[in-house]
């Protein structure tokens, strides 16, 4: 048994490549939980006043990553689900803060069935350098999620509600 103290229920965070189902796993998992959600992107959005395309337009690819960084390690919220940018791996000061609210959950998808997902990543306001596909970005990313990542869902063939299934089952929710 737990000692009296000990702090409330532990948080989710879900990391991995912009489509891959962070942002409605995690709304998903928040309805089913009883955990508030929080997208760092919309948290981003908001705090910028700004779409994310427009930030990173304004900005070095470098820029934006501090950006990120900054807002991602401003989040007090423990015990939440928390959905982050697929390029919050680049920063370890914000994994290292983003794995003291939660255990951190890497939803891993194929870029084959991420292309099929979105068209236009600029659009979306993925951070990719012109030129480069999103094949290519998970592969640089791939060593990072797996670095930071406590439990890794193949989520290639899942649907969301089932992500979320095991979610639960592997971190014990109700």
């Amino acid at each position: 048994m737990p000692p009296e103290n000990s702090p409330g229920p532990k948080g989710v965070v879900l990391i991995g490549m912009p489509g891959s189902g962070k942002s409605t796993v995690g709304r998903l998992l928040s309805e089913q939980t009883g955990l508030p959600f929080l997208d760092t992107d919309a948290l981003i959005e908001a705090g910028e006043s700004k779409r994310l395309a427009e930030i990173i337009a304004e900005h070095t690819a470098e820029g934006f990553r501090t950006i990120e960084s900054s807002y991602v390690q401003s989040i007090q919220s423990a015990g939440s689900v928390i959905s982050t940018g697929g390029s919050v791996c680049y920063s370890p000061e914000a994994m290292q803060h983003l794995s003291t609210l939660g255990t951190i959950v890497w939803l891993d998808v194929t870029p084959d069935v991420l292309e099929q997902r979105f068209s236009d990543a600029f659009e979306r306001g993925v951070l990719i350098e012109p030129g480069t596909s999103l094949a290519d970005l998970y592969d640089s990313r791939f060593p990072l999620y797996e670095k930071y990542a406590q439990i890794k869902i193949e989520a290639t063939l899942l649907t969301p509600p089932e992500i979320v299934s095991q979610i639960r089952q592997q971190l014990a929710l109700s």
